[in-house]
This record gives structure tokens, sequence and C-alpha cells, in this order.
């Protein structure tokens, strides 16, 4: 991790372009220094459930995924490491890649205002029901 992370910063200071840095681990690999904007894409667990599934994601990974997007995992990491105001949270549980992108984009040009949380998929019925319909092995 501190090699790509020293790795990150070298492109990063020798460019005048923007950079995307895009990966789960991506928010604990640059200094908030050198980050402008850190969008977390979020997706609805029993969408993401069936995304994984048709992926063929082995069952214990995608439990991994879910638990992780149920808890917020990601954004909450991203909130540890970098301040609210350059923190955009997007649910893209119905919306294109293409609109997703767009929405990036306004933000960045500030033609929309950066928006963090909360998302909370614990309040709805459907995580509940992706919860309880788990299968449960003893160790």
């Amino acid at each position: 991790m501190d090699a790509l992370s020293q790795a990150i910063r070298h492109v990063i200071e020798r460019t005048n372009q923007p950079i995307v840095v895009d990966g789960h681990y991506s928010h604990e690999l640059i200094d908030e220094s050198l980050v402008t904007l850190v969008v977390i894409l979020r997706r609805a667990p029993w969408k993401l459930q069936e995304t994984l599934q048709n992926r063929v994601y082995h069952y214990e990974k995608v439990l991994e995924n879910l638990d992780a997007e149920i808890m917020g995992v990601i954004a909450g990491e991203a909130e540890e490491e970098y301040p609210r105001e350059k923190l955009h949270e997007i649910d893209t549980t119905d919306i294109s890649a293409e609109e997703a992108a767009s929405e990036i984009i306004k933000v960045l040009k500030g033609e929309k205002p950066v928006s963090f949380g909360p998302i909370d998929w614990i309040t709805y019925p459907e995580t509940l029901r992706v919860l309880v319909n788990r299968t449960c092995t003893l160790l």
C-alpha cells in the first residue's frame, strides 16, 4: 500500500490534469491535501446481491460485500480520512454508469453541491430480507 500510495502521489504531483483513482482502497492511498473530491458509489444491498450473484461471486464474498454496503464501511472510512466537504455519495441503485458519471462531473464543475450521507440501508425492509435469507453455517 505504501509503494502504491507513493506512486500515485508521484503521478499527481507531476501533472496538471485531473486524475481519477478508482478502487475500494483509494481513499486510503492519497493524502487529503492532494484530493479534490472523493466519490463513494453506493448500491442497495438487495440489488448488489443480485449483481454479485450474477457475476458468480463466491457466497462468502457476496456476504462480505453486502455487510460492508449495509454498514457503509467505505463511506465511514472515507469520512475518517477526508473532510465532509470533499465527500460525495451517489446511490447508484437505479441509475446508469453514465448518469453517475454525469453527476460526478457536475459536482466537480460546481454545478451540483457535494452531498454526503446519510444513506442508511438498514431502514429498508428489503435489507431485512437480505439479512434474514442468509444461509447460517456453524463453525
